[in-house]
């Protein structure tokens, strides 16, 4: 029997002391490590939710434990916490034969000392590049926070006995082990099933074309370049008489829903935006099912399973160089980070050429190919069977 501790990000919801996964997607994600490991304790936030939003899936399962964490968001609010988040994380290793620490996280960075300290082996799962959000942010406390996060993120991996990366190539420049023996591995965090895929696209024959944008939460000027694709639909509109539309899924966050759709209106686009929310796995699969292209001009990322997702749809998608992006899209419609201007022609291209429209959807839908499922469970697998493998010694 060996028991795993993963430490992570993520959250899950409490309702009269019952804990609650986020949603099925999030039940099975946690799952994953239960497939090799016996047992599972997971260090993450918990969130009470007086009244249980729909689709939360209640935590039933005698195999996973759950360590309580206070819920914090940012900086400021990590900093009233981390006397208690400390205080909690005492006894977090303790009865673990392993750990896997998601990063980055903050969690797993606090719990990684106590993991190191411990002896027990343990594994990095890089999901984001601190690095290009050093680069990228917008302020000098954004650029140092995520400066301190890269330095930790990279002693972290170094003495780790397995790193895996959601990049192929990318994320491993900066986030490896030299530990002797170590062993490394890549696989997306994405679980879609074969159903989800769909096939190539033809050019739809419509008067206006849908842009779909999809992030956890939205917000106007955010890392995910809200503001940058209203501008370029601003622009074709002004320069070239172009009218194309854009749904943007996501949960709202500090009023974004108004700040966006104010933002729009100002540019002269009000009616060409429209913001649907956080969506489930099923009303997401329709979202994109229903778009006619895919839009992401990100500033940094790991491997955006959003992108993943569209491809699969066979969605024309453009995003930026960020991160490892370019490992999923080609060349051509990669754009620079903030440039609406470049945004705008992409967009214009695949909304007038229907050739090249259908060109760009083919080779997108066949790369998402190898993003399927049961393709990534079976390096998830070999990753974790080689940490246990570790504690079996």
């Amino acid at each position: 029997m060996a028991k795993l501790l993963l430490a992570c990000d993520d959250y899950i919801f409490r309702n009269n002391g019952q804990y609650y996964f986020k949603s099925k997607e999030s039940q099975n994600f946690f799952g994953r490590y239960l497939r090799v490991f016996e047992e599972l304790r997971v260090a993450c936030r918990i969130i009470e939710e007086p009244v249980l939003k729909e689709g939360r899936i209640m935590v039933d399962d005698s195999r996973i434990e759950i360590l309580p964490l206070p819920v914090f968001h940012g900086p400021k609010q990590y900093s009233k916490v981390y006397f208690s988040l400390g205080r909690a994380l005492t006894s977090a290793v303790c009865g673990c034969d392993a750990a896997v620490l998601r990063l980055p996280s903050t969690v797993a960075q606090r719990i990684s000392k106590r993991v190191i300290k411990a002896g027990i082996p343990y594994a990095t799962e890089i999901v984001f590049d601190a690095c290009d959000g050093a680069e990228t942010a917008d302020s000098l406390s954004e650029k140092v926070i995520w400066r301190i996060i890269d330095r930790k993120m990279r002693r972290i991996c170094s003495t780790a006995d397995g790193v895996s990366c959601v990049t192929e190539k990318y994320l491993q420049k900066r986030y490896y082990s030299i530990k002797a023996g170590h062993f490394e591995s890549y696989y997306s965090t994405l679980d879609l099933d074969k159903s989800f895929f769909k096939a190539p696209r033809q050019y739809p024959g419509k008067d206006v074309l849908t842009i779909a944008h999809v992030d956890m939460q939205i917000g106007l000027h955010s890392r995910k370049g809200t503001d940058v694709i209203i501008n370029a639909l601003a622009r074709l509109k002004r320069e070239d008489g172009i009218i194309v539309n854009v749904k943007f899924a996501g949960d709202d966050w500090d009023n974004s829903t108004e700040k966006i759709l104010n933002y729009a209106k100002a540019n002269g686009v009000g009616e060409q935006v429209e913001c649907v929310g956080l969506l489930s796995r099923s009303e997401l699969d329709a979202f994109l099912n229903d778009a006619d292209l895919f839009v992401l001009p990100t500033k940094a990322e790991g491997l955006p399973r959003v992108i993943i997702e569209a491809i699969a749809k066979g969605l024309p998608t453009i995003t930026t160089p960020a991160s490892g992006n370019p490992e999923l899209i080609s060349e051509d419609y990669l754009v620079p980070i903030k440039d609406d201007e470049k945004l705008a022609k992409k967009i214009k291209l695949l909304v007038s050429d229907k050739k090249e429209y259908e060109r760009i959807s083919k080779i997108n839908f066949e790369h998402s190919l190898q993003y399927m499922g049961a393709v990534l469970q079976e390096r998830r697998d070999e990753f974790y069977g080689k940490l246990k493998a570790r504690v079996e010694k």
